[in-house]
């Protein structure tokens, strides 16, 4: 059984989370793991990608108008 994982695409937030993070386990799992830097900057669950999306969403968080781009851009811009 191969198990899923996810992967923080985000900026890195000193002391919260670190870009390029790995997490092992289905969303709701890692939600629980994440979940004090989650309720600290929410936007971070929009920027979890699952295995299944990571080769999509890496090119699609470069693209200015997608849904990733905008998300980091916005949660880049709290954590200044």
């Amino acid at each position: 059984m191969v198990e899923s994982f996810f992967v923080y695409l985000g900026p890195s937030i000193r002391g919260v989370i670190q870009r390029g993070s790995i997490y092992p386990g289905n969303r709701q799992e890692v939600y629980e793991t994440l979940d004090s830097a989650i309720q600290k900057y929410p936007r971070i669950r929009n920027l979890l990608v699952s295995d299944e999306t990571l080769v999509v969403d890496r090119v699609d968080i470069k693209k200015p108008g997608t849904r990733l781009y905008n998300e980091y851009k916005k949660l880049a811009s709290e954590v200044q």
